[in-house]
C-alpha cells in the first residue's frame, strides 16, 4: 500500500463522452507535492458507500462546479441560481460528518469554498450581480487575474502565502454571505465580497477560497495554498500513526 497522502476529489469535470473526472489543474498541484488523488464520482458513488470511502484517504478537496442547491441553507431558488446537481450536492453536504469525524483537512475552491460554508451553517448570495450589483465572473479567459483581494491579519491564510494583497481570478457570481459558526472571513475584495474563509479552531485546517489557485500554479502564493493544506495532511498522518 502506497505511503503517499491520498486526497479525496469531487469528479468534477466532465468530458467529451460524458463521463466524469477530477479537475486536473488541482491532481497536478496534488501529486506534485507527493499525494494521490481518490476520486469521488457523485454520480456512481452511493451514499452509504461514503464511510468505506472516507475511511482510505488523509484529507479532502472541495472543487469548483455549479451552483449548490439553496434549499441547503435555508432559502428558496431565484430565477439567477442555476439548477442544481442534486446528486452532487447530495454527497458533498454528507461528507462534512464523516470528515469531522476523523478531522480531515479540507480545502475548498470557489464551489467549494461555498459548500463548506453552507456544510457549517452558513449561508450564500445566490447571485452577486443582480443582489449585490457586482460582477465577479471574468469573461476574459486569457488574462489570469481579475482583481486583487485583501489578506485578513492573523489569519492561516495570511501566514501560508506571506503576502497582505493577492491578484486572483475570479469565476463566480455566488459568494459567502453569513460567515459559518467557527469561521472567519480570511480575505476579502475591494467590494467587500468575501473571498476566502477558514476555520477558526486551533490545529484545525478547513480553508475556503472564492478564487481557483488552481488555475494560477505559476503564482507562487497560490502554490503555498496547495503546500499549506498538504502540510496539514501530513501532520495529521504523522499524529495518527504516533498514536497507532
Amino acid at each position: 500500500m502506497s505511503d503517499k497522502p491520498v486526497i479525496g476529489l469531487v469528479t468534477s469535470r466532465k468530458t467529451e463522452d460524458g463521463s466524469r473526472v477530477v479537475n486536473p489543474e488541482i491532481a497536478k498541484a496534488i501529486t506534485e507535492l507527493g499525494g494521490e488523488i481518490r476520486p469521488f464520482n457523485f454520480e456512481t458513488l452511493r451514499l452509504y458507500e461514503l464511510v468505506g470511502e472516507v475511511v482510505q484517504i488523509d484529507g479532502f478537496i472541495f472543487p469548483g462546479g455549479g451552483d449548490l442547491d439553496p434549499g441547503f441553507y435555508g432559502q428558496e431558488r431565484l430565477p439567477e441560481c442555476k439548477a442544481p446537481i442534486r446528486k452532487w450536492d447530495e454527497l458533498e453536504m454528507n461528507l462534512f460528518a464523516l470528515l469531522m469525524t476523523r478531522s480531515l483537512p479540507m480545502l475548498g475552491i470557489c464551489r467549494g469554498c461555498q459548500v463548506i460554508n453552507v456544510g457549517f451553517g452558513g449561508t450564500l448570495i445566490q447571485d452577486l450581480p443582480s443582489q449585490k450589483g457586482v460582477c465577479h465572473y471574468q469573461e476574459n479567459k486569457s488574462d489570469p487575474y481579475f482583481h486583487d483581494v485583501r489578506i485578513t491579519p492573523g489569519t492561516r491564510l495570511r501566514s501560508c502565502i506571506g503576502r497582505d494583497t493577492l491578484r486572483v481570478n475570479s469565476y463566480h457570481h455566488q459568494a459567502v454571505n453569513k460567515v459559518a459558526p467557527g469561521f472567519r472571513i480570511s480575505a476579502v475584495a475591494p467590494d467587500g465580497t468575501v473571498e476566502a474563509i477558514e476555520s477558526a479552531a486551533p490545529g484545525q485546517f478547513i480553508m475556503g477560497i472564492q478564487w481557483h489557485p488552481e488555475m494560477i500554479l505559476e503564482d507562487s502564493a497560490s502554490m503555498e495554498i496547495f503546500k499549506a493544506f498538504m502540510a496539514a495532511v501530513v501532520l495529521r498522518q504523522g499524529h495518527c500513526g504516533a498514536e497507532a
